[in-house]
Parts: structure tokens; C-alpha cells; sequence
């Protein structure tokens, strides 16, 4: 990973995080998000780039992005040829971020080199065809299971009900179009 390039798709708290890990490797930063965000890009030296500039050069892209129906499927068989030849796939977001059987499609027919899968299109199945490939890494979506982390992510959710019970938006609310009128 060393002196790498390192695709950060979702420059949000958690993509942030990322690239701050990575510029410990003396990894360049490349980031596509919605909005731009130069206070970030001045702390890590990142840039931010359009999605297919990002896929093209970088030698691995992770994806941080909520599940919108913009990013269901954001990565497909456009996307994976889009992607250089030794780049390496990981999806910590959501997992129909990415089209699973074009993913099988471009990893057997060496379009990139490996996926890392956090999270899986149809959870809790996986597409059979990942489960017995070599360049595959699968996980479950357990990278927040400490039990600090547990009892943070319960404050949170009993202080989004709050919010909504006082009439206040949720401070941590992904989707603000799917909020229930009054």
C-alpha cells in the first residue's frame, strides 16, 4: 500500500477517516463526493476528482457512501473496466453500492485485481460465485463491534428519537427526504 493511490468514493466522517489512515502509508488521496470539502483536502492533501477520473487512477477504492437510489449499483460493469488493471475493490458502505455479478464478471476476467466486501448486495447471502474466488476478501459488517463503539451507535439512535419526538431534525439523518411529514 505504501506510496499507493487510494480512491475514497463518500468523503464523509467515515471516508475522512480513511484517508486520514491512509496518508500514515504515504498514500496519495483522490476523493469523489457530493460536496467539496477543503477543510478535509488542506488536512490530508487529498483532491477531489470525478468518479471516473478516481476509478481510473487509483490503485485502491474504497467506497463510503450512504444507500441512495444515486449510489444502488453506483459501481457496475461500466465502472469495473473503468478501473486500472491492479486495482483492488472495497466496499465498506453499503452492499448494493455494487452490482455483485459484474463484480464476479470483472475479477474472473482479471479487469481488476481483487474486492474486499464488508457488506454484501443481498445480505446475508453472498453471490455464490464470490465465496470460492482467491482475490476476494468477505467479512461481515462487523468493524464496529467493540463495545464502546455499540453503546455509541445506541446514544445515537435514542438521540434521534428524541430529536424527532422534540420536532428538532436528527443531527446523524442520511436521508433528510425520507423524513415523515407532519
Amino acid at each position: 500500500m505504501y506510496g499507493k493511490t487510494l480512491g475514497v468514493v463518500g468523503f464523509g466522517r467515515i471516508g475522512q477517516a480513511v484517508a486520514r489512515r491512509a496518508r500514515g502509508f504515504a498514500m496519495d488521496v483522490l476523493y469523489h463526493s457530493r460536496t467539496p470539502k477543503p477543510e478535509a483536502e488542506r488536512e490530508m492533501e487529498a483532491h477531489a476528482v470525478p468518479l471516473p477520473e478516481l476509478l481510473q487512477r487509483c490503485d485502491f477504492v474504497i467506497l463510503c457512501v450512504p444507500l441512495t437510489s444515486a449510489t444502488r449499483h453506483l459501481i457496475g460493469p461500466r465502472e469495473l473496466a473503468s478501473m486500472k488493471a491492479g486495482a483492488i475493490l472495497i466496499n465498506i458502505a453499503r452492499g448494493p453500492v455494487v452490482d455483485e455479478a459484474a463484480l464476479v464478471v470483472a475479477l474472473r476476467a482479471g479487469a481488476i485485481r481483487g474486492a474486499g466486501l464488508d457488506v454484501f448486495e443481498e445480505e446475508p447471502k453472498v453471490h455464490p460465485d464470490l465465496l470460492g474466488m482467491r482475490n476476494v476478501v468477505l467479512t461481515p459488517h462487523i468493524g464496529s463491534a467493540t463495545e464502546a463503539t455499540r453503546r455509541k451507535m445506541a446514544e445515537l439512535a435514542c438521540d434521534g428519537v428524541l430529536d424527532l419526538l422534540a420536532g428538532v431534525t436528527p443531527r446523524n439523518l442520511v436521508n433528510p427526504e425520507a423524513r415523515p411529514a407532519r
